[in-house]
């Protein structure tokens, strides 16, 4: 199959030769596919231009529409939803990561100890394609059969940095002290330095909080995008963690914080009763 992505909200000047493409036959014939990716970004004009081109589409022709969300009341997401085309996949939660682990563990004949499962969650994040990656290294480090404990995890599993900062974020906002502790732990015994973790932390309540700002005055995810000049899939993501002042309060911690690690306190302890206050 040849195929072709786009995404609505940086692409969307190549949309009309992507259909052309699309509805012209391949000069080798064969199955071809046009993907969107942030379709949820699509306005009317390029929605009608799809709709217009669909009918035109041969059996070997397809179009694929991925967004976060599916407002129906647009035409586009109301003619996929009549046609039986339309598919929802709930983000999965730390929650549900965990039973994914175990079921990819299984599929490669372990049993995986509940630490060992919620470990190798909080290295590697929620994504199933880098958790099934991930389990697949952990499987072939520990030998068949073999039940799979936290060292195991320890070994080879990798801990990106960039994620697990975001995680930090995202358990403080969602008040999950015990889960920040976690990460912030894997960080430090990682060797990542304890003021440069602070600032990539600072980094992302900036961002949270310049969002929550421009939300508050009533502006949507497209328009707080242009205005940050980021992409609206980040915005969707950080949109509804927490009010503006909040993320003021966590700055005005992190600051205070940032003090204490260059003085003589105990770098883990100061931290980690930052991170108390801040999910608080």
């Amino acid at each position: 199959m040849r195929g072709r992505t786009l995404w609505a909200d940086e692409d969307l000047d190549r949309l009309p030769a992507a259909l052309d493409d699309l509805t012209s036959p391949p000069l080798f014939g064969g199955a071809q596919s046009l993907v969107i990716r942030h379709a949820d970004a699509l306005r009317e004009p390029a929605q009608e231009a799809i709709l217009a081109r669909l009918p035109a589409l041969g059996a070997g022709g397809s179009v694929v529409l991925v967004a976060r969300a599916a407002d129906q009341r647009r035409r586009l997401v109301a003619a996929c939803v009549r046609a039986g085309a339309a598919f929802g996949f709930p983000r999965v939660d730390v929650r549900g990561a965990h039973g994914w682990v175990v079921r990819f563990a299984r599929e490669h004949g372990h049993e995986i100890v509940p630490a060992a499962a919620e470990e190798l969650v909080d290295r590697s994040g929620q994504d199933l394609g880098v958790l099934a990656s991930e389990v697949e290294k952990v499987s072939l480090h520990a030998g068949s059969g073999v039940r799979i404990q936290p060292q195991h995890v320890r070994a080879v599993a990798t801990a990106g940095r960039a994620h697990e900062v975001q995680e930090l974020t995202d358990r403080l906002a969602a008040r999950d002290h015990a889960g920040a502790i976690r990460i912030l732990r894997t960080l430090l015994d990682e060797g990542e330095p304890p003021i440069r973790a602070a600032a990539f932390l600072a980094a992302h309540l900036r961002r949270a909080l310049h969002v929550a700002e421009l939300g508050e005055r009533g502006l949507g995810p497209g328009a707080i995008a242009a205005q940050l000049g980021i992409s609206s899939w980040l915005v969707q993501r950080v949109a509804g963690r927490g009010r503006a002042r909040d993320f003021e309060r966590s700055l005005q911690v992190l600051r205070r914080l940032d003090l204490e690690l260059k003085s003589s306190r105990p770098t883990e302890a100061v931290f980690e009763a930052a991170l108390l206050e801040m999910a608080r």
